[in-house]
């Protein structure tokens, strides 16, 4: 259960807000939006490296990761430079969604660094979703000299990701067994190898060990290395451990005896603890969420559009699926609208009116974040399309109204389903992507409305 005590967030949110405060980052907050709901990212790139290697799921753990499949590999040794090549491919092919837990934190703008203990790239791409800017990234270890980095770099670039056991590339470069995590923390804590600013920027500051998912052997390396002295000493800096695998009593009962009053051991899920932070910090900064959102806030009226695009009207907590809907149907060669204002209550004006009833499709993105009942702006659009707009289309060949499901909510969850607001099955495109069905309807659509127009102008 996540603490309700006033004093541990009022102590931790002064501490971000001084800048003092490190996040460093694990597997269980990579829970990721799938066709059968929400799953962990590292289960998905384990699964489809065993049914790489032919590896039967079978005998691992209920929770296996890619330790536990490459374990069960018999011919690691030997082919330890073909696995690394195949993960690579294996992260690039898999479209998935940004980790909610993975945005929230990242939306609280005082963190600039980010350690990372996964091999992966999502919290590089929440940074760019989030925050609108490509981040500095460094791993450990280098493919060539030691990465560090410097305050100079981290101010010019706004955020960096450190991955401290190494970054996904077609080298063995990065950890992917238990046995190489202890070797890169082994090296990290070498005089030799480690980088030296990064290790002195984390034993400074107050961390944030949030859902890593070490075993408790590895778990008490990590901690060791973020401290100069042994754990006992006393510090003024702290370690803040919301991960589920070190709530075990042997790890809880460690810290108690050797570092009673610098380690705090958070229980309940790392998610959890992220949602309540981020609720926390914005109530206590509320403007800042008003202006910190990647999508970059109108001013005035709404832009037009060219005729015959696709609109594209959603709920501002979609803006991650929508953004990635939208790359997907340009890179196809169509023409999307998006209104880019994301605030409930902005005015409803002629220009999107116009906009709407000038578009050759209409896409209202649902999901479990358009279920409240409540009069927000995009259900106004939504109701002038079907009433105003659609109508129209009755008779034709084509439809006008293309509802697109972006999460794993059932339909008959769905307000607007069960309302009749749409009568039309809705296109399923979790985190954005959707099927190339969809695509081709819309390339007819805005083909048919383009003829038509022409028609009319002759």
């Amino acid at each position: 259960m996540i603490s309700t005590d006033t004093g541990f967030w009022e102590d931790l949110l002064l501490f971000i807000e001084e800048g003092k405060a490190v996040p460093i980052v694990g597997r269980d907050l990579l829970v990721v939006e799938t066709d059968k709901g929400l799953r962990p990212f590292h289960r998905l790139v384990a699964e489809r490296l065993a049914a790489e290697l032919s590896v039967s799921i079978d005998g691992l753990p209920a929770d296996f990761d890619t330790n536990d499949v490459i374990c069960a590999y018999q011919n690691f040794d030997g082919d330890a430079h073909r696995i690394y090549p195949k993960v690579v491919r294996i992260l690039k092919a898999l479209s998935v969604p940004v980790p909610e837990a993975l945005r929230l934190l990242v939306a609280i703008p005082k963190f600039r660094l980010f350690v990372s203990t996964t091999f992966d790239y999502l919290l590089e791409e929440a940074i760019k979703a989030v925050r609108g800017h490509e981040p500095a990234v460094a791993s450990y270890p280098p493919t060539t000299d030691i990465l560090d980095f410097n305050n100079a770099d981290l101010g010019k670039q706004g955020s960096l990701v450190f991955q401290v056991l190494g970054r996904a590339s077609g080298s063995t470069a990065f950890a992917l067994t238990e046995g190489q995590m202890l070797e890169q923390i082994h090296n990290l804590m070498s005089k030799e190898g480690r980088p030296k600013e990064l290790i002195a920027r984390l034993r400074e500051s107050h961390l944030l060990i949030l859902g890593v998912g070490f075993p408790d052997w590895l778990a008490r390396f990590l901690l060791r290395l973020s401290r100069e002295h042994p754990l006992w000493v006393n510090r003024e800096a702290t370690e803040i451990i919301a991960d589920k695998k070190c709530a075990q009593p042997e790890f809880s009962q460690f810290l108690q005896r050797f570092s009673p009053k610098q380690s705090c051991l958070i229980g309940g899920s790392p998610v959890d603890f992220v949602q309540e932070l981020h609720r926390r910090w914005f109530e206590r900064h509320p403007a800042q969420q008003a202006s910190g959102s990647s999508i970059t806030r109108a001013t005035g009226k709404p832009a037009e559009m060219s005729g015959g695009s696709v609109f594209i009207s959603y709920a501002s907590e979609d803006r991650d699926a929508v953004f990635r809907l939208y790359d997907v149907l340009t890179s196809a060669g169509l023409e999307v609208w998006i209104d880019r204002r994301i605030n409930p209550g902005d005015d409803f004006g002629d220009v999107i009116k116009r906009n709407i009833r000038e578009s050759c499709a209409f896409l209202p993105v649902l999901s479990r974040h358009t279920q409240p009942d409540n009069d927000r702006w995009f259900r106004i659009e939504w109701q002038y399309a079907k009433h105003e707009v659609a109508p129209s289309y009755y008779g034709t060949d084509l439809p006008f109204l293309f509802p697109v499901i972006v999460d794993s909510t059932p339909n008959n969850e769905l307000i607007e389903f069960r309302r009749g607001t749409f009568d039309r099955s809705a296109a399923r495109a979790l985190g954005g992507n959707p099927p190339p069905e969809l695509i081709e309807q819309l390339d007819r659509c805005q083909k048919a409305w383009r003829k038509r127009k022409q028609i009319t102008q002759v």
